[in-house]
């Protein structure tokens, strides 16, 4: 803290998190459909994380998993205490 203001040099800005995702339907019956969506970071995020999500269509479970994977990269020391 400098004068009464956060430095932007010591907080840093969020970091941007790419990654593609690829859907498959494992599930016709239940409503919502059940998703298996894999998905793959892009360096420096390069990791692949397989997530099963509901959703109404493909569209909104690769969005569900594609901001879960941003929530875990973002915070990888949450995802420490899981292991």
């Amino acid at each position: 803290m400098l004068n009464g203001h956060k430095s932007p040099i010591i907080t840093g800005n969020a970091c941007r998190v790419l990654c593609n995702a690829t859907v498959e339907l494992i599930s016709k019956v239940m409503r919502p459909y059940l998703f298996r969506v894999t998905v793959v970071g892009i360096p420096p995020h390069a990791t692949t994380r397989v997530y099963d999500m509901y959703g109404k269509s493909d569209d909104e479970a690769a969005m569900k998993a594609i901001l879960q994977f941003e929530k875990d990269m973002l915070h990888p020391k949450s995802i420490l205490k899981l292991l």
